[in-house]
């Protein structure tokens, strides 16, 4: 669990919040954000349809990409009030790690 949390805190953590809030989504513009949130969770079955490695088939069901708007959400929300990436890495962070803790750890 250890090895996985210290790789989810570069991929996704850092990484997708630094292409999706700071490239795409910037500190300004609602639509601006709202485009870069579709886009974050577009990106998800695209991993699925591309055969990336770190695909899961969750990624292609809509439950699975409600919470991961949800996410996006709070991670935007996060980094524009704070000023800062590092509040909406933490926060994908702790949500990827403690997802992955619930089907790991039993």
């Amino acid at each position: 669990m250890l090895a996985v949390a210290a790789a989810a805190f570069i991929i996704p953590g850092l990484t997708e919040e630094l292409i999706f809030r700071v490239g795409l989504g910037g500190r300004t513009g609602r639509i601006r954000a709202a485009l870069a949130i579709a886009a974050f969770v577009l990106w998800h079955p695209v991993q699925v349809w591309l055969g990336l490695p770190m695909a899961q088939a969750i990624f292609l069901e809509p439950g699975f990409l409600a919470i991961t708007a949800m996410l996006g959400l709070a991670c935007t929300i996060a980094y524009r009030a704070g000023g800062s990436i590092w509040p909406a890495v933490l926060i994908h962070w702790l949500v990827v790690i403690g997802w992955k803790g619930l089907i790991i750890a039993p």
